[in-house]
């Protein structure tokens, strides 16, 4: 086995560190603010283009989000396929739950790609009308359930990895510290888990006033012409 170097210390470090600031954080407002569904149309597409408006949204995003994102997750995938889990051979909790935290980071790890690149920079970029995006999405039940998987995936690994981030940096020492953090982490857990599902459930909630770009586009463009008639058509923002 590798006798773990300075370097492999930092690193791992890093990746606990990155896990709870400022992924954590984030996680917590992103799923607080697309809570905001449940307030309807208007309510959501305005928290969206209130978060639009912050100054050098792209920059903060990359420094803030991106970056730490990018780094927690490849470096957890190196982590998850050079490790060996001894679940089979010591069955004890916490050592059932190192293995659930990393297979649920490859749940996670596949779902935010889906999510971010799927959402931020495809479906809703450059699009105002964001509520109805999710709303076509959510009514389709595979990316529904999709979407509760990936939510209960992330609720766990999120409440567990504080846990194990409190041990490692040797804030919960004895064993009575450690399960008090397990039991409010559970609870942080479950609530993480209800606020999300309760977000995606917002977008069911009534039908959409409002039209995306292109979906409006493709609409004009299928109504039929009357006969030499000339009909403008405005080309979608992009």
């Amino acid at each position: 086995m590798k006798t773990p170097t300075y370097s492999d210390f930092v690193l791992r470090r890093l990746h606990s560190l990155t896990g709870v600031i400022p992924l954590t954080f984030f996680i917590f407002f992103h799923f607080f603010a697309n809570s905001t569904s449940q307030g309807g149309e208007e309510a959501f597409d305005q928290t969206v283009k209130t978060l639009r408006s912050v100054p050098y949204l792209l920059g903060v995003e990359w420094a803030l989000l991106f970056a730490p994102f990018l780094f927690h997750m490849l470096y957890g995938m190196w982590i998850i396929f050079t490790s060996k889990p001894n679940a089979g051979r010591l069955r004890y909790r916490r050592n059932w739950a190192y293995v659930l935290q990393r297979l649920t980071a490859m749940i996670v790890f596949v779902f935010i790609i889906y999510h971010v690149v799927g959402v931020r920079f495809i479906d809703a970029h450059g699009q105002t009308a964001v509520y109805a995006i999710f709303h076509e999405k959510m009514s389709h039940p595979f990316t529904y359930w999709w979407y509760v998987v990936g939510i209960a995936c992330t609720s766990f690994h999120l409440a567990n990895g504080v846990v194990t981030f409190l041990m490692t940096w040797g804030i919960t020492v004895s064993t009575r510290s450690q399960k008090i953090a397990e039991a409010v982490m559970a609870v942080a857990g479950i609530g993480i888990f209800v606020i999300g599902i309760g977000a995606i459930n917002g977008f069911l909630k009534e039908k959409p006033l409002k039209v995306p770009h292109a979906t409006h586009a493709a609409t004009v463009a299928d109504a039929p012409m009357e006969s030499g008639a000339q009909v403008a058509f405005e080309t979608p923002a992009r």
